[in-house]
């Protein structure tokens, strides 16, 4: 696969544009996931607060798609190398995890955020476990991602640093669903 030259060419510009759509989507991802802890300590969601989460999960979901729309415009400027580059496809799969599971946030989470008493009640356990889990595969792959885009090269082969990164998802989905049961044993009403 040979470089495209009017992207080789204006590569600079695609980079200031993708370095924008991931500055923006962490950001605004790292947000939206410290909101629903704050939010959360309320025990309830107000209106604007789930207006406020749905609207900056929207921002992430445009980021993404910038994301990949300039990093394949980048990819483009030069195949060869991408292709044999450990830390770019590494970082791919890793992008690719952020789009399933953003698809998936949407789909299982968000649409069930205004739901009342989701964060207290023992029926929304399970979908406040897969909430938390979510968030957290959310903020390990941003993380891991922006790692790896500011770094020159790894050493380590693919399948190490897909392993060491599996590992990291592991422990903040263990973190996670820690965190959600410390947070329901509060909610239960108190014996006297």
């Amino acid at each position: 696969m040979e470089a495209v030259p009017f992207i080789a060419e204006y590569k600079h510009l695609f980079v200031i544009a993708h370095v924008l759509a991931v500055v923006v989507g962490m950001g605004t991802a790292v947000v939206t996931d410290i909101l629903c802890l704050r939010f959360g300590f309320n025990k309830k969601l107000s209106r604007f607060e789930v207006g406020t989460i749905r609207f900056l999960s929207q921002v992430v979901t445009v980021s993404l798609f910038g994301i990949v729309a300039t990093g394949a415009l980048v990819f483009l400027s030069d195949p060869e190398r991408y292709l044999a580059s450990v830390k770019f496809l590494t970082k791919m799969s890793i992008v690719g995890v952020l789009c399933v599971n953003g698809f998936l946030l949407h789909r299982y989470v968000f649409t069930h955020i205004g739901d009342k008493n989701i964060l207290t009640s023992p029926r929304a356990r399970t979908l406040r476990k897969i909430g938390f889990a979510l968030g957290a595969v959310s903020l390990v792959s941003w993380v891991s991602a922006l790692s790896l885009g500011v770094l020159l090269h790894i050493p380590v082969s693919y399948n190490t640093a897909i392993l060491i990164y599996v590992f990291a998802l592991a422990l903040g989905v263990i973190a996670s669903q820690i965190i959600e049961s410390l947070a329901l044993e509060r909610n239960k009403p108190q014996k006297l």
